[in-house]
């Protein structure tokens, strides 16, 4: 059976890694929320709209328990004083587990637990730590999905697991966190247009 260390690694970077990694600092991680959070507003409605033509009758609303589970990290963070990424990253995880609602938020705060489990105690981040950390939100989503009571939202679900699978395999190839980034996008572009096609 995987395990965290098994699948993320070791954790140790020399001083050389650190000073040739890209540095993320706290500040960068504040505009990361809150990059995430207005997202999610934006594209509330459009996931609701999928739930609804996938489920004629679902009282489900995904997009909403997105962003009602986003909504407590991005508040606390933009009135926290503080500048460490691994205390940033465990104030979001907990205020986005106070609020989470439903399924798909259940997973995003799981995400985000997961990102401070792999941020813990670290000041700034180089971008591989980053990387690391974003598979720890990868294994804890997954566990959320078979602990999770209810049936899950299956858009999320897919979702869920092909970013997981590009964004592992991109952390794999040693790739920026940009380009890890940028990778875990392609699989929701190419699952977009596969739902169009299948609802029109």
């Amino acid at each position: 059976m995987n395990t965290f260390e098994n699948i993320v690694g070791e954790t140790g970077e020399s001083q050389e890694d650190i000073r040739q990694g890209e540095v993320i600092t706290g500040s960068d991680f504040k505009r990361m929320v809150r990059g995430v959070y207005s997202e999610l507003l934006l594209a509330a409605e459009n996931i609701d709209d999928v739930e609804r033509r996938l489920r004629p009758g679902s009282l489900r609303r995904p997009g909403r328990d997105l962003c009602r589970t986003m909504a407590p990290a991005a508040q606390l963070l933009a009135r926290s004083e503080d500048d460490s990424i691994g205390g940033l990253s465990r104030l979001a995880a907990s205020a986005s587990f106070l609020g989470a609602r439903g399924s798909a938020g259940v997973m995003l705060a799981s995400i985000l637990r997961g990102l401070a489990k792999g941020l813990s105690g670290c000041y700034d981040a180089t971008d591989s730590q980053v990387g690391r950390a974003f598979q720890y939100g990868i294994l804890y989503a997954q566990r959320a999905l078979v602990v999770e009571e209810e049936e899950p939202d299956e858009v999320i679900v897919q979702a869920a697991r092909a970013v997981a699978k590009s964004a592992h395999d991109a952390v794999r190839a040693n790739l920026s966190i940009l380009e890890i980034l940028s990778a875990a996008k392609e699989p929701l572009s190419r699952l977009r247009k596969k739902i169009s096609v299948s609802s029109s």
